[in-house]
């Protein structure tokens, strides 16, 4: 008596590969087609819930398969764990079940499958089907179709070159979970006025972060006509990477889309705060990284606070320097710009209007557009008139006759302090900065 094909199937792919334990050959050459079919539907029906859905992407598959085709005249296969075809060259394969490759994930091993036998087998042609492995886990199987004595040579190169495709795949995934966690944290951290909750600290903890180094905020925005065209994503994408080894990482968050917030050292090797130093060290860096985007860059660094909640501050600072910032310099330090930073508030309210005063008057009689720039350049050499009439290269009594006009336009005392003060805060307002 005959045995069933299925049956006569399974047994000669088990002798030809060392067969089974002889409890399990009895089972399997026991086994119809009919009984074959049911198990393998018991196999996919009884997987647990999670394990459903396919570790192996469509997107990863499909690279796998064009990768290997590329290198090589025959066709590849691609299947996940629960055997269904990802990918193949033969795209009307795509989506059904490759029986080989579900008897290669049950067993565990190389399955070879000759033209005799694929004739017995749905869905299948002749060729190697070789599980792929991940973190030590069948993930998927990748088949090579051909007569096994020729194609047999190239299986565990094709195997070893896929496999390092999902070890590569599984490392981006990894880092890209890690930096999304440090965006996170940062992204807390520049918005809460406390840093003591407990989970926070745990959290930092988990990723090697501590909380109690000294930092401060650099905020960096991008610009330019590039980020309205289709490659400004792109751009942006490419510019979080060059930030990233920027030598801070990998405390980098983008809280907005334009704008990017790195948490630095805040001391220097002496261990105090200077804004000097800071300068010394960011602006070449800056500078470098301008060169290696074609989005216009300007950064601003914000306060040291030493205060609990202190990033937060700092990250306040600095946003609101580089709100302000005027000019092309590609590095504003709020440290450097504190007063106009610290006034801003005032130029849009009533308080603007009656601080302003004054400079307006002057502004409707300038003509020339002298006074304004003039009163600007005495108050930055702190009213010393010989430091100033060199400045504004100008005689000292063209000088007196110019402070005398202004004093007379805005009708103020320049001998007071009060009045000195009111038409200095008045120039500091941004939106009077003299042209």
């Amino acid at each position: 008596m005959k045995k069933p094909t299925s049956a006569r199937v399974l047994c000669q792919l088990n002798r030809r590969d060392g067969g089974l334990k002889k409890q399990k050959r009895g089972i399997c050459c026991a086994l119809s087609f009919q009984a074959l079919g049911s198990a393998v539907y018991s196999y996919v029906s009884h997987r647990p819930k999670e394990k459903l859905m396919s570790r192996l992407s469509i997107k990863l598959a499909q690279e796998i398969a064009r990768r290997t085709m590329a290198l090589l005249p025959y066709n590849i296969n691609v299947m996940d764990e629960h055997g269904v075809i990802l990918a193949s060259g033969i795209t009307e394969r795509i989506g059904l079940r490759h029986e080989g490759a579900m008897l290669a994930i049950q067993q565990g091993r190389v399955l070879e499958i000759d033209a005799a036998t694929a004739a017995n087998l749905q869905g299948v042609q002749p060729g190697v089907n070789l599980p792929l492995y991940s973190q030590g886990e069948i993930v998927g199987v990748i088949g090579i179709t051909g007569a096994p004595d020729i194609v047999r040579p190239m299986g565990e190169l094709v195997r070893m070159s896929a496999e390092m495709m999902l070890e590569q795949k599984a490392m981006l995934r990894s880092i890209e979970r890690d930096a999304r966690l440090y965006e996170d944290l940062v992204q807390q951290l520049i918005q809460r006025q406390s840093i003591s909750d407990l989970s926070l600290a745990r959290w930092a903890e988990r990723l090697g972060v501590d909380l109690t180094l000294p930092r401060v905020a650099l905020v960096i925005r991008a610009s330019g006509s590039l980020l309205d065209q289709e490659t400004g994503l792109s751009a942006l994408q490419q510019l979080q990477y060059l930030l990233a080894d920027f030598g801070y990482a990998p405390l980098l968050a983008r809280p907005t889309f334009d704008e990017f917030v790195l948490l630095l050292p805040a001391l220097d090797d002496l261990n105090r705060w200077s804004p000097a130093a800071q300068r010394r060290q960011l602006l070449p860096a800056l500078q470098v990284l301008q060169t290696k985007t074609p989005l216009r860059l300007q950064a601003a660094l914000g306060h040291y606070f030493v205060q609990e909640g202190g990033l937060a501050l700092s990250y306040q600072t600095a946003s609101a320097t580089l709100q302000q910032a005027v000019g092309d310099d590609i590095l504003q330090l709020f440290d450097d710009e504190r007063l106009p930073v610290l006034l801003a508030p005032l130029a849009q309210g009533w308080q603007a209007q009656l601080l302003c005063a004054p400079v307006e008057r002057i502004r409707a009689q300038d003509k020339k557009g002298v006074f304004l720039p003039t009163l600007a350049c005495w108050f930055a050499h702190d009213l010393n008139l010989q430091a100033t009439a060199q400045a504004l290269n100008i005689h000292r009594n063209t000088l007196d006759y110019r402070l005398g006009r202004i004093a007379e336009l805005s009708k103020m005392d320049l001998s007071r302090l009060e009045d000195r003060v009111q038409i200095y805060i008045a120039l500091q307002l941004p939106a009077l900065l003299p042209h």
